[in-house]
């Protein structure tokens, strides 16, 4: 009996020392484990394994790249947190990985494409593979696929590879942005490549239970980062990996799926706003669905979304007025505490009509980049269904912030023909759809030519404006450099305009009738980085104030406090408040207050 006990003993303190060895292991800045714990019964002769629990993990907390190896022309290194390289804000982990080694990738001929590659790990006792990681992408746009990374893993010690999640189906949690368009060495896989400007967690599912690779494999894991020959940005960021046979903590947030509403001519039914929302971890928190939305010269509300069947969620807009803007956003979490929020968007209560001719995708911005120089497009009504039309909102989509005058002339069958109007003092919010109402210039045309809409550089800046990766409409793209014009090349400018048709509905002003009510706009661009010059138009002499208020509806600035003459007027804010001080980014109101009548709008200040 005593023998008995003390084997027992023996054995339990030996399980002990051996799961004390691993846990200091663990601690290690990287690692992989591949004991397995064996054990004699005392009650027969039979051996009986227990496997140990596994675990890979490096957090890159040193300078050496040892045990991980990288492959290609520009090959992987650990960055530094000065924030020389690599993304803006520290890494999760203080260090960071990068697809590009030296700074922004260069423009350069040919393509490229660099790998990082786990060292071996023995799948030997292993029930389950699963794989965790962070990362940060900069690549070459906000939401273009010429650049990005994909994930591969090898059953055989690097003889053989495949992509982890081929069909973008949710092996991968959050999975590829989009396929890439093949301008790069590896074809047209999935692949992130979206710019994210943060750190995003990526989880997988059992990479065993789905057969990638099966228990007792010599396995490798690598992050192959690709890339074209007009590369721009900061490359693919990875941080934190874990491989490991048991499932990580609940690491990511919910994926919201949401189509979002177009421009509507309904001014009488709700706006209903639809999604999916899913959570593969610890499940939505139904409670959490929120619809976040700002109606223009209106309330800014968050309301909660009803589950109205699995999976998905409804909140109605209430509905509103003809030419009135309406941003939204969803958000949701889940029961672990993880957060999702979609993008903001857009769209507006009118029956203006959108004339498009570049194909979405953002290409490379063209050399028009002077002050004085500039890009333009010659839009036909036929091409909207219209014989004449209002031109009522123009839409940019520039390379990088900077000021601009933007300029309207007829269409002619060759260049453009007269000048017709201009706005002044523009400024892009950098790498951004821009749209800048342009109703209040009165251009009505029937031009079978079309007009002619675009910008000038402002004195002193440089700015230029995206155009998409095939020229289709050579004749209708133009440059205007060193004051003579020519056709646009390589591409479609990224230049978008909406008409409202004729007869207007809507609009109570009509050629040659006098402006009986206020009228109330901003001719700088909104959101602003600047100073923000608003104009105004009262139809007699008379006291008028105008005042900058913030969201809680609090007085931030009285602009003017006066009597006015009839006609139109200018104010520029300085973006400060009735102290002297500074306002913070965010959204204001401008509210125009007459003997009787007032008018107000919104305004969006960033940094």
């Amino acid at each position: 009996m005593i023998d008995k006990k003390l084997k027992y003993c023996v054995v339990f303190m030996a399980m002990l020392l051996l799961m004390t060895m691993a846990n200091a292991t663990q601690a290690e800045d990287h690692q992989t484990s591949s004991h397995t714990l064996r054990l004699e019964t005392v009650s027969s002769s039979s051996v009986v394994f227990y496997p140990m629990r596994q675990e890979f993990v490096d957090s890159f907390e040193r300078t050496d790249l040892a045990p991980w190896t990288s492959t290609g022309l520009s090959p992987w290194i650990i960055r530094d947190t000065t924030d020389v390289y690599g993304p803006e804000t520290c890494a999760v982990s203080g260090y960071r990985y990068a697809g590009f080694p030296n700074g922004d990738i260069p423009f350069y001929p040919g393509n490229q494409t660099s790998r990082l590659i786990t060292p071996t790990i023995d799948l030997t006792g292993w029930d389950s593979l699963y794989l965790s990681f962070v990362y940060w992408a900069d690549f070459e746009g906000a939401a273009t696929n010429f650049d990005g990374g994909i994930l591969e893993i090898s059953p055989d010690n690097g003889t053989t590879w495949m992509q982890i999640d081929s069909l973008a189906q949710g092996h991968l949690n959050p999975t590829y942005d989009d396929t890439l368009v093949g301008t790069g060495q590896i074809g047209t896989p999935w692949a992130y490549c979206w710019d994210t400007w943060e750190w995003v967690d990526v989880s997988s599912m059992d990479l065993i239970g789905l057969g990638y690779v099966a228990t007792g494999d010599q396995i490798q894991i690598r992050y192959t980062f690709d890339s074209d020959d007009l590369s721009g940005g900061q490359g693919w960021f990875i941080d934190d990996v874990r491989i490991a046979d048991t499932s990580p903590p609940d690491l990511q947030a919910p994926i919201i799926v949401h189509t979002p509403l177009p421009d509507t001519a309904d001014t009488v039914s709700n706006y209903t706003i639809t999604t999916t929302i899913t959570d593969g971890g610890t499940g939505v928190d139904p409670d959490s669905v929120i619809l976040h939305y700002e109606i223009e010269s209106g309330p800014i509300l968050d309301v909660y979304m009803t589950l109205v069947s699995t999976d998905t969620y409804e909140a109605d807009i209430p509905a509103q007025s003809w030419h009135t803007d309406i941003w939204y956003y969803i958000m949701a979490a889940d029961y672990a505490g993880n957060w999702a929020q979609t993008q903001t968007y857009n769209f507006e209560v009118t029956n203006a009509r959108t004339i498009v001719y570049d194909d979405g995708q953002p290409w490379y911005a063209p050399n028009v980049t002077g002050p004085g120089d500039g890009c333009f497009v010659r839009f036909l009504l036929a091409d909207a269904q219209l014989d004449s039309g209002l031109l009522h909102q123009a839409k940019f989509l520039f390379e990088g912030a900077g000021g601009y005058d933007l300029r309207v002339y007829e269409g002619t069958s060759g260049f453009p023909g007269a000048f017709i109007d201009s706005m002044a003092g523009l400024m892009s919010p950098s790498y951004d759809w821009q749209t800048v109402d342009i109703t209040d210039l009165d251009i009505r045309t029937s031009n079978p030519n079309g007009i002619v809409v675009g910008y000038i550089i402002a004195p002193g800046d440089s700015l230029g404006l995206l155009r998409d990766p095939t020229l289709d409409y050579a004749s209708q793209n133009y440059d205007y450099v060193a004051g003579l014009w020519g056709y646009g090349t390589a591409g479609d400018y990224m230049l978008r305009l909406k008409v409202i048709p004729l007869p207007l509905v809507g609009i109570e002003e009509q050629p040659g009738r006098p402006i009986n009510h206020f009228v109330l706009s901003q001719i700088s661009s909104n959101p602003t980085k600047t100073d923000a010059v608003i104009e105004y138009q009262v139809p007699t002499a008379q006291q008028v104030s105008l005042r900058i208020f913030d969201t809680s509806g609090q007085l931030v600035k009285t602009l003017i406090e006066q009597h006015v003459a009839a006609g139109t007027h200018q104010v520029t804010w300085n973006r400060r408040d009735d102290r002297g001080k500074e306002v913070a980014s965010g959204v204001y109101f401008y509210r125009l207050q007459g003997e009787n009548q007032s008018a107000a709008k919104k305004l969006i200040l960033v940094r």
